[in-house]
């Protein structure tokens, strides 16, 4: 078949077109995935449907149909975090709430203390509590039409929506934190008015307390172990060199030498894993071993754990050393670290452990 010079020139670029497009939906995948699933730059899950309030496994049906919560767990490696400008936060009184305002909401704190400082919310609106008793909710008006449960969906399509918005979501909440204890709330947790808020801190005043007093100066770390199997390979067999023959009976030989390697990879493996899970466990508070089949894994390695510890502030230096010891010790037989932290104790507390709160 002949072609024109012209009809050629239209079917490639039609081809490249082609090309082009499919190239860049399948890296748009990749990138979300990554962004959702494994938490690299900013998010760690996204909840598309809202929740109804949990506390300590007790749901509460009062809350007001209208009000709802959009759930965002936020991991972000980046350690350079500004300090925001800011008004009094110790006051309790609120500005008065427009009809197209609702209220963002970052954590339960306690408000009988003495320290003050100032912190800017979301969308550089002036953070303020809503307190009940000796229990408060730190929170910022913001736009009904930006924060209704249809636009949030939309913002979470958004990356650089929802990168901007998760990291002063994330300084809001460890600035709070310097100086006293905080129950962190999910990303975009949202109500309708002060009322809720009040209603729900109410019911469960002593469960908060209990939480606050737990979680007080006390940050979430995670720590992925993977390790390269071609290097570890590369290492065994230099250490256990196959010394058999090569033909006849050889052939059963190298098997049997093929399979005592698998092994030793297999021992390797869960030794250093259990080495590490059990000193970082040790100088923790608590725990959570995480499924290994839900975590992301980097092409050609396999995942030895995944885990998320509540770790106390005054522990944070013996824990690095932990983690430079084992770098040292395993980094040549191909096993890769993966940390970050610290964050509020988002998986920790018993508010959210199993849904996010609503409002």
């Amino acid at each position: 078949m002949k072609w024109s010079l012209g009809g050629w020139e239209q079917k490639v670029e039609r081809l490249v077109n082609q090309c082009a497009d499919k190239v860049i939906l399948e890296l748009e995948e990749v990138i979300m995935t990554r962004l959702r699933e494994a938490g690299e730059t900013v998010i760690q899950g996204l909840f598309d449907a809202p929740a109804s309030l949990v506390f300590s496994g007790i749901e509460q049906h009062e809350v007001g149909e209208e009000d709802k919560a959009l759930q965002v767990l936020i991991n972000d490696d980046n350690n350079n975090r500004q300090v925001n400008k800011v008004c009094d936060f110790s006051r309790a009184d609120l500005t008065p709430l427009i009809d197209d305002e609702v209220l963002y909401a970052f954590g339960i704190i306690n408000t009988n203390q003495e320290s003050t400082f100032d912190l800017i919310g979301m969308e550089n609106r002036h953070c303020s509590i809503v307190e009940n008793g000796n229990l408060g909710m730190l929170v910022c008006p913001v736009p009904r039409k930006e924060y209704n449960e249809d636009s949030l969906h939309l913002h979470m399509e958004d990356m650089a929506w929802v990168e901007s918005h998760a990291r002063r979501h994330e300084e809001t909440l460890l600035k709070t934190m310097e100086d006293r204890s905080v129950i962190p709330l999910p990303f975009c947790t949202i109500f309708t008015n002060e009322e809720n808020i009040k209603r729900q801190l109410a019911q469960n005043t002593e469960e908060l307390q209990e939480d606050l007093q737990r979680l007080g100066s006390h940050n979430e770390m995670h720590v992925k172990l993977f390790v390269d199997q071609k290097r570890l390979l590369e290492k065994l067999h230099e250490e256990l060199p196959y010394s058999g023959g090569q033909s006849g009976g050889g052939y059963f030989q190298k098997r049997q030498w093929e399979k005592k390697i698998e092994e030793e990879m297999e021992r390797v493996m869960n030794d250093y894993g259990e080495s590490l899970y059990q000193d970082l466990n040790n100088i923790s508070a608590e725990v959570i071993l995480l499924d290994k089949a839900g975590v992301l894994v980097p092409e050609g390695q396999h995942v030895v754990f995944a885990v998320q510890y509540l770790m106390a502030k005054e522990c944070r230096e013996e824990w690095d050393k932990k983690l430079v010891e084992f770098d040292e010790a395993a980094d040549s037989l191909g096993f890769i670290l993966d940390v970050s932290g610290p964050w509020p104790p988002y998986h920790f507390s018993q508010l959210i452990k199993e849904e996010a709160m609503g409002g």
